[in-house]
């Protein structure tokens, strides 16, 4: 039978397991792409302005630009896991059995931002309906996000290559347009397309982002090919816009370009992936932190499930939330 003594030791012995579980055996992926922000209330409202306008030529009187704000509202959610040991089977658990189940609960405890941001990502879980809207209003992930809220003139960009990639048209100086397919299934012109593209992308006043993605997050079935895509320092080429013919091995000009290979078993789309910048001041996903994670025993021997039903029971909860960026640092690929 275990003494109040010997109860003590275990629950020692479980906070030790739990602590260590928590800090370091769990890998995660979500911080390579979330800002942590605190939160102070039940939501926490985001508010900016677009970029300035480049200077003008003073032709004239001065042109005045108010800047117009925007708000974006991000409500948490509260979750919970609770675990139930029978003290009977505790009494006679003689190889450990047990121990393990409180440590595996920290670790979920743990993943929990992972699991959130996968399902926003995916449009799964308890992330649908209107929090899969960001900044613009818009789907996080959207064909024609608005340059200008306030100005439909400045045209629209995507940030969605999935369905084989994005057809789009640039100009060209004698006049016309080239067309473009933007990625589409991972390939080296499909990485090298979506990072040349994103590059262009423009801010209110129609200049350039200046947008240089350098995460690259893929499934584990794609780990192969993205390591050989980023990392290889010679492969057989592909053709790249007029660069074609070319024969045997050349340099992998995209092992230069600074990408970093994010592999994340969460996702469960296995040939979507994404390509983001995360050099900013701010990141592309959010990550919102109401209530971190508390583990909470019920283990006195007067508590009425101790009492009555003979369980130590283990809560935990949180309350936290994930939400998007601007739709310019993150952008998702695929096949059709």
């Amino acid at each position: 039978m275990i003494t109040p003594a010997q109860f003590n030791i275990f629950v020692s012995s479980v906070n030790t397991l739990i602590g260590a579980a928590y800090d370091d055996t769990v890998p995660v992926a979500y911080d390579k792409l979330c800002e942590t922000v605190p939160s102070a209330g039940s939501q926490n409202v985001y508010g900016w302005t677009g970029m300035l306008p480049k200077m003008r030529l003073w032709n004239g009187p001065r042109v005045v630009f108010e800047p117009a704000p925007q708000t974006y509202v991000l409500a948490n959610q509260a979750f919970e896991s609770t675990l139930a040991l029978d003290r009977y089977r505790l009494d006679d658990d003689q190889f450990g059995i047990y121990y393990r189940m409180l440590p595996d609960m920290a670790r979920q405890a743990r993943r929990q931002p992972d699991y959130m941001v996968r399902d926003l990502l995916e449009n799964s879980g308890d992330q649908t309906g209107t929090r899969q809207l960001g900044l613009d209003g818009l789907t996080g992930f959207n064909t024609a996000h608005p340059v200008d809220l306030y100005n439909a003139n400045a045209g629209t960009f995507s940030n969605d290559f999935t369905g084989g990639g994005f057809a789009t048209t640039f100009p060209k100086a004698g006049g016309g347009t080239s067309a473009v397919t933007v990625g589409g299934a991972f390939s080296p012109t499909a990485v090298m397309t979506s990072i040349e593209y994103m590059m262009t992308y423009k801010a209110e006043d129609g200049e350039a982002l200046g947008i240089v993605p350098n995460e690259i997050m893929v499934h584990p079935l794609l780990r192969g090919e993205a390591e050989v895509v980023l990392k290889n320092s010679f492969f057989a080429p592909p053709a790249w816009g007029t660069v074609t013919g070319q024969v045997g091995s050349a340099e992998n000009a995209i092992s230069r370009f600074g990408v970093d290979l994010i592999i994340n078993p969460f996702l469960t789309q296995a040939y979507t992936w994404y390509i983001a910048d995360t050099s900013r001041a701010f990141m592309p996903l959010i990550h919102q932190v109401r209530e971190a994670t508390r583990i909470v025993p019920r283990v006195a021997e007067n508590d009425p499930a101790v009492f009555d039903s003979h369980q130590f029971l283990y809560g935990a909860w949180d309350r936290q939330a994930v939400g998007w960026g601007p739709a310019w640092l993150i952008a998702r690929s695929g096949p059709a």
